[in-house]
């Protein structure tokens, strides 16, 4: 069996590297939508007495 050269070893690095920088990307994109959340509810989202 061949082993990688180095050529073929250094794209994929940098081709990992590309991934993983876009997922990066679109990782920060997603998190800055600010997505609607009903804020008129009748009890908080935590309870006062949590014995109750």
């Amino acid at each position: 069996m061949r082993g990688l050269n180095r050529t073929r070893l250094g794209l994929l690095a940098v081709a990992f590297v590309l991934v993983i920088g876009v997922m990066e990307v679109l990782a920060l994109k997603l998190g800055s939508f600010d997505f609607p959340v009903p804020s008129d509810q009748g009890h908080p989202a935590v309870a006062d007495n949590p014995g109750d």
